[in-house]
């Protein structure tokens, strides 16, 4: 048998090989391509939930951050009035003393001018 009658006894079954292995490789091909697709799907998926999760954990952190920030200047503000109060009581009082200071030295001025006049008309303007 020489290779002839070898090839045309054997066509259909060569052919059968040669289109098989074509249409496996193409369908294989195919299917890695959705493979290659799919894992690429899935790693965006993954990526975006990823990208979701630090999203939700920043609005998370900057939640608690601004709670704190809000109780410091909660606490500050307090402060501050407390302090505010006390310094204003404290000036209530001062303008308390002030005012009666002035109104004894009115009285002394009064009772000093009182005399002066009496002097003056016992002993006239000279």
């Amino acid at each position: 048998m020489n290779i002839y009658e070898l090839l045309s006894t054997h066509s259909g079954e060569l052919i059968a090989i040669v289109s098989g292995l074509i249409g496996g490789s193409l369908i294989e091909r195919k299917r890695k391509k959705i493979e290659v697709k799919q894992a690429d799907a899935d790693a965006t998926g993954k990526i975006m939930d990823l990208y979701q999760e630090a999203l939700d954990d920043l609005k998370k952190r900057y939640e608690e951050r601004i709670k704190d920030i809000q109780a410091q200047h909660d606490d500050k503000l307090a402060e501050l009035e407390k302090k505010f109060n006390d310094r204003f009581a404290e000036l209530e009082e001062e303008i308390k003393r002030l005012r009666s200071n002035l109104e004894l030295w009115k009285a002394k001025y009064r009772k000093l001018k009182e005399a002066f006049d009496k002097y003056r008309e016992k002993h006239g303007d000279k």
